[in-house]
C-alpha cells in the first residue's frame, strides 16, 4: 500500500512532469520566420563585449516596436525590419561610451521598449503577428 502511494505521488510531482519534458530543436521562430538575422558583429562579439551587444538589441527592440505603433500596423517589415538603423546609431552615439554609460543607455531603452510594448501588442496580436 504504502509503495502504491509513493509511486502515485512520485508519478504526479513536478520532477516526473519535468522528466516528459521535451524541448524542440527547430529554431525558427513562430512568428515573422523570415525576420533578418542579427549583424555578424554582434553574433560574433566577445563575450566581455555582451553589454554593448544587449544595447543594440534593446534599441533595435524599442525601434520596432515604435515603428509599429506609429504605422499602426504589425507587418513583418515593420515589427521586424533590418538592424542597419539601429547598428549605425550605436556606432554614431554610443560605441566611445564606459560600461556603466552603455548599462543606463540600455536601462533606459529597455523602459521604453516595455512602455512602448503595451501598444504594439494589441496591434500586433489583431494581426496574428505576436
Amino acid at each position: 500500500m504504502i509503495k502504491a502511494i509513493s509511486i502515485a505521488i512520485l508519478a504526479t510531482s513536478p520532477v516526473a512532469a519535468a522528466a516528459q519534458f521535451v524541448p524542440t530543436l527547430d529554431s525558427a521562430p513562430r512568428v515573422c520566420p523570415d525576420r533578418p538575422p542579427r549583424p555578424d558583429w554582434i553574433v560574433n562579439a566577445d563575450v566581455r563585449e555582451a553589454h554593448k551587444m544587449n544595447l543594440v538589441q534593446e534599441m533595435y527592440r524599442a525601434q520596432s516596436l515604435q515603428a509599429v505603433v506609429e504605422a499602426g500596423e504589425c507587418s513583418c517589415e515593420t515589427r521586424f525590419p533590418s538592424w542597419d538603423d539601429a547598428s549605425a546609431y550605436y556606432f554614431e552615439h554610443y560605441s566611445g561610451l564606459s560600461r556603466h554609460e552603455i548599462l543606463d543607455r540600455t536601462s533606459e531603452y529597455r523602459r521604453t521598449a516595455n512602455e512602448l510594448r503595451q501598444e504594439a501588442m494589441p496591434i500586433c496580436e489583431s494581426q496574428g503577428n505576436w
